[in-house]
């Protein structure tokens, strides 16, 4: 039972990586964005720089009126140029980590570094009171205040130092950073409150405003450049941490500075005493603090309230589905995107023969036996999640416990924002129901042989008996031709003999008349019946003038008009298929004396290499369709089963009102046909 929980349950540390996969991926968005607007305030810190450096090439008036307003040197435009290209390069490297933007990258920090040293020597020198300040001694365009000379060798130690880490896992690089921001600070808090000491350091040269701010938004470009770094990590993380800390840092630093700037104006108009100052400051700040601190608790607390609701009821659900999966025989399983097992239920362990630690993020190749059958389901996979719609498949699998079919329902897994995360299945097992499709198929093979056996030898009796009921007409006819046909001869002959010696009276000429006529009819009669039997044309002349014969009789003996379309070349088909032949066209002609109320009968024999086809048409009444299939009907099924013998068919086709059409196909030499003797 413990190695089936395995599989419903991974362990801890499965949970927590799968938890800061979650996170990492849910944050990556977030990243993608901090590192844009990183991009952003680097492009803007360059234009700032070339505006300055374009400003030189002005008129005098135009540069001065510039220079006075914005009150950047143009050496503190070129560091600020070569920061921000700086910058925004490695910010690109973050996503394309190429080489040959690292060294760009590192070659323009360095140049930055130099600068930064330079301007801080010559600073010092004229601070130090080295070199001397007057009308005959001009001042260097390389010094600046030492304050900007120091953020320059801040940000280029940021920038060459931003992959750099230590051993517990810190990076140099963000601490720098937020050394630049707290840096630039100092001159803008002494703007904000009027404190010359925080504007000159004991220079005779102010840090500009402007310069302060792009300082400032340079610190935090370089922290926005790597959200992944842990200081950075912790703001931009969605655990509550980060989100108490993105709501706190905005509103505390908001709030102190406001009411610092209100408290500083009092006193400036002398609404607030000195002495009071500090304390009420104090206080101010501690309930500001307090207030802050106590709303974001009480907002922590409303969500964790939320959470562990969710929580609970995510707990049941999962309870539920754990429920179901393991009480299930059906293997039921879940794979991420590049096809690797991250659920999996007992039933699924129990086929695989495997534990849960042996399974997770394990791929196909991994848990099955055969490569083939692994990447016939990775494929089927793969399609399942492109095409974004549910399948049905059915997969033969060589597992420990033998060869089993499954029949699987796999559907793809759509993540949050709609995009497919993986794919969902379940199989269920089929083997013993494939097996009795097997033996029931087999056994249909074995009927469909029987009833093929079956049904030959039941044409070749039909045919025996054919053969049999032809030999015997064959020999009532020659019965008919030898004994009654010379009985008959022989009796015309005495009658003969006979009427000379009759009296010459009427009555005796009249009973002569009428034997004279029964006789006659007697023979014609007998000829008829003969010819019906067993054809003579047949056999002396052959099908050509056999179906002549029959037309002139039907004419003769109906009045419907008969025409034949007969080959030129003699018909050789053999004995057999010529009397089956005969035999259908009688049966035929017979049909359309009985039933067509014709007045016209086309007969058509057609005959190539392969095959010979027997065409007969008429222009009576048709042939209902009811009639057409009817098995009761013993003509169209006699002609029918006769066809079929010889591996022929039967085609009828009929209009009510317009007459019946049919024709017999049969090949000359049939696989199943018997061979002539």
């Amino acid at each position: 039972m413990q190695k089936k929980n395995s599989g419903l349950r991974p362990s801890s540390a499965d949970m927590q990586k799968n938890s800061s996969v979650e996170h990492f991926a849910a944050s990556q968005s977030s990243y993608s964005s901090m590192v844009t607007l990183a991009m952003g305030l680097a492009m803007a810190v360059t234009l700032f720089g070339m505006v300055v450096l374009a400003a030189t090439f002005l008129e005098v008036e135009y540069r001065k009126l510039l220079a006075d307003l914005l009150a950047v040197k143009e050496v503190t435009a070129a560091g600020f140029i070569l920061g921000g290209c700086a910058l925004y390069l490695r910010c690109v490297n973050v996503s394309a980590h190429s080489a040959r933007l690292d060294l760009l990258v590192n070659l323009l920090a360095l140049l930055l570094l130099v600068l930064g040293g330079v301007t801080l020597v010559h600073g010092s020198l004229y601070g130090l009171g080295w070199l001397p300040v007057d009308a005959a001694h001009p001042i260097s365009p390389l010094v600046i205040p030492p304050l900007l000379s120091v953020g320059f060798l801040l940000m280029a130690a940021v920038l060459l130092l931003h992959d750099w880490r230590l051993l517990g896992g810190y990076y140099p690089s963000e601490y720098l950073s937020f050394g630049l921001i707290g840096l630039s600070a100092i001159p803008l808090v002494g703007y904000i409150y009027g404190v010359s000491q925080f504007i000159y350091f004991d220079f005779y040269l102010p840090v500009p405003l402007l310069s302060a701010l792009v300082f400032a938004l340079l610190g935090a470009a370089l922290l926005m450049a790597s959200p992944g770094h842990p200081v950075m990590a912790v703001i931009m993380r969605i655990a509550p941490g980060g989100q108490m800390l993105r709501r706190l840092l905005p509103q505390t630093l908001f709030l102190l500075l406001a009411f610092s700037l209100l408290l500083n104006w009092g006193l400036s108009n002398g609404w607030v005493l000195p002495e009071l100052l500090l304390p009420t400051l104090t206080l101010v700040n501690g309930a500001i603090i307090l207030f802050i601190f106590w709303s974001s608790a009480s907002k922590l607390d409303s969500e964790y309230g939320e959470r562990t609701r969710n929580a609970q009821k995510l707990a049941e659900t999962s309870a539920l589905l754990n429920a179901v999966s393991e009480s299930t025989s059906d293997p039921i399983f879940v794979k991420n995107r590049q096809g690797l097992m991250i659920f999996a239920n007992p039933a699924t362990l129990q086929k695989l023969g495997k534990t849960w630690e042996e399974t997770m993020y394990r791929s196909s190749r991994e848990l099955f036996m055969v490569e083939e059958e692994a990447d016939r389901i990775d494929r089927d996979d793969r399609r399942v999640m492109a095409s974004g719609k549910p399948e049905k498949l059915e997969q033969t699998l060589h597992l420990p416990e033998g060869v089993i079919t499954f029949q699987t329902a796999k559907v793809p897994w759509f993540g949050k924002d709609g995009s497919v995360q993986g794919v969902i299945g379940i199989s269920t097992d089929i083997t013993e129901r494939k097996l009795a499709e097997d033996v029931l198929r087999q056994r249909e093979s074995q009927l469909e042989k029987t009833v093929v056996q079956r049904t030959a030898l039941l044409r070749e009796l039909t045919n025996h008996l054919e053969t049999v009921r032809e030999e015997e007409k064959r020999a009532i006819a020659r019965e008919l031709h030898d004994n009654m046909g010379a009985s008959l001869t022989a009796l015309s002959m005495h009658l003969e003999g006979v009427y000379q010696v009759l009296p010459a009276d009427e009555k005796w000429i009249d009973r002569k008349t009428r034997m004279q006529g029964l006789l006659k009819s007697l023979v014609a009669t007998t000829r008829r019946i003969q010819t019906e039997l067993r054809p003579n044309t047949l056999d002396l002349f052959g099908l050509k003038a056999a179906i002549s014969e029959q037309l002139d009789d039907l004419h003769e003996r109906t009045g419907i008009a008969c025409h034949a379309s007969l080959p030129d070349e003699d018909v050789a088909v053999g004995h057999e298929m010529e009397i089956a032949i005969y035999r259908m066209l009688q049966e035929a002609l017979n049909n359309v004396t009985k039933h067509a109320k014709a007045s016209k009968v086309d007969v058509i024999l057609d005959i190539d290499e392969d095959h010979v086809a027997l065409t007969v048409r008429d222009d009576g009444v048709g042939i209902p369709e009811e009639r057409r299939d009817n098995h009761k009907t013993y003509g169209l099924r006699g002609l029918r089963e006769r066809a079929t013998y010889f591996g022929g068919k039967v085609d009828i086709r009929s209009t009510p009102g317009k007459g019946a059409l049919i024709t017999i196909s049969l090949p000359i030499r049939p696989e199943m046909a018997p061979t002539e003797s």
